[in-house]
This record gives structure tokens, sequence and C-alpha cells, in this order.
């Protein structure tokens, strides 16, 4: 499957009930398309111009990586058989193309640019391939929601884990959990909702919780303190969470 099939595929999975987008016509306003033009780009019956195709990439948080990057972070897995005196019979093992290695690591290690440094992985999460939410992602990386942050709750308490997908970094429609962080080179990164706001000669870009009371919303501007680049400002997005039943 070539790149235009697969981008294609990409976006017609990301509309419908439970997806980014509701319709066609919210996505193309998302991504300052022509709604026909998308239409027909979905059909198949025509592709995009080099302008067209910057645009939806860029709405779509989507990065440039060449092969010699490396800019996949999840890791094939690999099963050890288990002694034949402890195995179930009858029973078959897990297969390891059903799953991805997903590295753990610190919120401002996982916002980072490009692979997780060896040194800087806490650990491994397996994550099955087959799930909706995990389906045809593999920039994933994961994050643990530190013993005192509580700007999330009820969504998120502390010692949660969370999936980003580092490939989609898009903060549209509103709402979305995303892994975000503070302009300059200290500021720190975190879980948090995420609003757009397009101004004039600028984006507002709000980062809030859902526990407002005690964590107010923290409001910048794209090109005023990120430059112009969303990649600086959204590290990616959350697509799953692991949760500590016994606090519900």
């Amino acid at each position: 499957m070539g790149f235009s099939e697969d981008l294609r595929k990409a976006l017609l999975e990301r509309i419908g009930g439970g997806s980014p987008f509701a319709n066609k016509k919210q996505m193309a306003d998302a991504l300052s398309l022509d709604p026909s033009q998308l239409g027909r780009f979905l059909k198949g019956e025509r592709g995009l111009t080099v302008e067209s195709l910057g645009r939806v990439l860029d709405g779509l948080g989507v990065r440039l990586a060449f092969p010699e990057q490396g800019a996949e972070t999840a890791r094939d897995v690999c099963f050890v058989s288990a002694d034949k005196a402890t195995a179930v019979e009858g029973l078959p093992g897990p297969r390891p193309e059903d799953y991805l290695a997903v590295p753990l690591a610190a919120s401002p290690v996982a916002a980072g640019p490009g692979l997780i440094p060896e040194d800087r992985v806490e650990g491994w999460v397996l994550v099955w391939r087959g799930h909706e939410s995990v389906r045809h992602r593999s920039n994933l990386v994961a994050v643990q929601v530190g013993p005192r942050e509580m700007s999330m709750v009820p969504a998120l308490h502390p010692g949660d884990i969370v999936l980003v997908d580092r490939s989609d970094r898009s903060p549209e429609p509103a709402g979305r959990i995303m892994l975000v962080t503070e302009p300059g080179e200290s500021g720190g990164a975190m879980i948090k909702r995420v609003a757009v706001k397009r101004l004039d000669d600028d984006l507002e870009l709000v980062f809030y919780s859902d526990n407002s009371r005690d964590f107010p919303p923290m409001t910048y501007r794209l090109v005023r303190d990120y430059d112009g680049d969303l990649n600086r400002a959204i590290a990616g997005r959350v697509i799953w969470a692991w949760s500590d039943m016994t606090r519900k």
C-alpha cells in the first residue's frame, strides 16, 4: 500500500462515532480543506496538492521522519516458551506479533523528540495490538501519573499509566487528553486536556485540568510561546489508560 492509500485509510479511520471527527465536513474545517476536495480524495477520485497535503499533515500533527531517524518508539515482542512441566496442556501460547512493548518513561522524557534513550526507560508496558485504540499505531510511549499529580482527578489518579501516541498531536476536537509541555527550555511536561482558539495572527492553546478548582487552566500562544511549532507544545495524544480499580 502506497503513501496516498495509507493516508486515505488513516483519515477515514478518524471519521465517525468515537473518532476525532464526527464527519467529513468537520475534518475538512479542522484541516483547512475544501469539503469537496477532501471528499474526492477520500473516495480515491483525485489526489492532493503539495500545499493541501501539508495542511493535512500539519493538522494531524504528523512529523516527517526518515528511516534512519528511528521514529517508532514501540518494539516487537519475543516470548520465551515456558517449561513443559508448567505449561497448560492444549492451550496455545500468546503470539508475539499480537503485542507491542512500549517504553515507560517520565513525562519530560516521553515528551522529548526522537527515541527514548535506553538509560531513561523505566520499564516496558505490554500492549495488545488488536485493541481499537492501539491498532495501526506504533510510535507509542507510556507515562505514569506522579504520586502527587491530582490535576486530572477523577479521570486519572496518581499511579495510573497512560499510553501516548506521539504521532497524533492534533489538538482538535477540543477536550482531548494529551501530553503537553510548557514553553521554554526548562518547561515541564504534563497530562492535560487541550482546547484551541484561532486568532488573527496566532493560535491560543489552553491546557486545562479535570480538577480545575485546584488547578486553573494555563493559556499560551503557539507563535509567541512556541515559535509556531505545535510539536513543541503537544507531545502526543493519550489513547488509553490503566487505572487502579480499587479507587473506583
